[in-house]
């Protein structure tokens, strides 16, 4: 299964909240490195491996996905998907539906589609749906203090690339959104947030040199994202975010590997807070909920360790530092946190490097944590 859920609800808005965090653990995912639609999860299900190429020799996958989040609880996704591939060098397209609720009142879906032909020169996807999702908001300057939050957002997203090489890809990112924000109480800092109308375009560009999507065991993957956003509704505001992943792998012993990310973002005055960049939001960093680090620019570091226990089970162990501030001269020890655990692995196919995984992080601030995703975090 493609990275269905994880790439629709990352282009929802919710990019620097708990949403996108969220839906890290529920996607079936490709490459959570580059956060972009690659090859198919379950390749062993698939009709097209084995039969050829076009759209009638594709597959149709659905999964349920069990969700642990530290911001919006447990609960459940259900993913589909229609699978198939145009020429066999090319990544699998596919046309899939999402949806998922949690116990705290969380709900969502939507509908996504993913094509690549031409060997992988091209590329273009398109979403659109809706997410509501109930959080606490961290109130900026009151220690830790929070207040609870919907918010809401209904997205149109279209996305092409074109391969200028084999590794390196630029394309164009399009997206409306329509968000929506309530409060328990009335707090002032976010009050221009609360409903906002929104056009953004920016490039995006990708060097993969991995040698897998999946389960990754050498090579390098570096994704860059700018959007440039009109606020339809508001009095003259724009704003534009910068986010920048590189990641790196490479194997120690038989069956194990190191990987390692590190992240930075920028984002412009008149960010809305659920834009600004988020430790946890934007960079997958585990061990602190939605809101409590976020600002305009964001610097962070990421290793873990990846052991195999024979052929289905497999551990990991984790530790990241980073930091937010209003300006990259401002973070200083101050405003650094880190965070640590391990993890459990189960291997969910036979033929493909997918795993379920469930993970505990404690922070430094002796904050703990749970997660269960479908997946590598990078």
């Amino acid at each position: 299964m493609p990275d269905l859920l994880k790439d629709f609800w990352s282009k929802l808005g919710f990019s620097s909240c708990t949403v996108a965090f969220l839906l890290c653990g529920m996607s079936i995912q490709m490459a959570q490195a580059d956060e972009k639609p690659t090859t198919l999860a379950i390749k062993d299900t698939s009709k097209s491996a084995e039969h050829g190429v076009g759209v009638k020799t594709g597959s149709f996958i659905m999964a349920p996905i069990p969700i642990q989040s530290p911001s919006i609880g447990t609960g459940l996704a259900l993913v589909g998907s229609y699978l198939f591939k145009f020429d066999k060098k090319s990544d699998e397209s596919y046309i899939g539906a999402a949806g998922f609720g949690t116990d705290n009142g969380s709900k969502g879906y939507g509908l996504i589609g993913s094509f690549s032909w031409n060997e992988n020169q091209w590329k273009v996807s398109a979403m659109a749906g809706n997410v509501d999702v109930v959080y606490d908001f961290y109130i900026p300057n009151s220690g830790g203090r929070t207040v609870s939050l919907e918010q809401n957002g209904k997205l149109l997203n279209l996305e092409g690339s074109y391969g200028v090489t084999e590794h390196f890809h630029l394309g164009l990112d399009l997206r409306y959104l329509e968000t929506t924000v309530q409060f328990s109480s009335l707090i002032s800092t976010p009050g221009k947030d609360r409903f906002l109308e929104i056009i953004s375009f920016g490039p995006t560009l990708n060097w993969d040199y991995r040698d897998d999507a999946i389960y990754p065991t050498s090579g390098f993957n570096v994704g860059i994202d700018s959007l440039h956003s009109i606020v339809l509704n508001g009095a003259d505001r724009e704003y534009h975010k910068t986010v920048l992943k590189y990641d790196n792998y490479f194997s120690i012993f038989e069956r194990s590997v190191i990987a390692t990310r590190f992240a930075a973002c920028q984002a412009s005055d008149s960010t809305p807070f659920f834009e600004l960049c988020s430790i946890g939001g934007t960079d997958n960093f585990r061990g602190f909920p939605f809101g409590e680090l976020l600002d305009q620019n964001l610097l962070s570091g990421q290793i873990e360790f990846r052991g195999r226990m024979g052929k289905r089970f497999g551990y990991v162990a984790f530790a990241g530092i980073g930091g937010v501030a209003s300006d990259f001269g401002a973070l200083n020890s101050d405003t650094i946190s880190s965070a640590g655990g391990v993890g459990l692995r189960y291997r969910l196919s036979k033929k493909t490097p997918l795993d379920f995984a469930f993970d505990v992080a404690v922070n430094s601030n002796g904050e703990t944590t749970s997660y269960i995703t479908i997946g590598q975090r990078f």
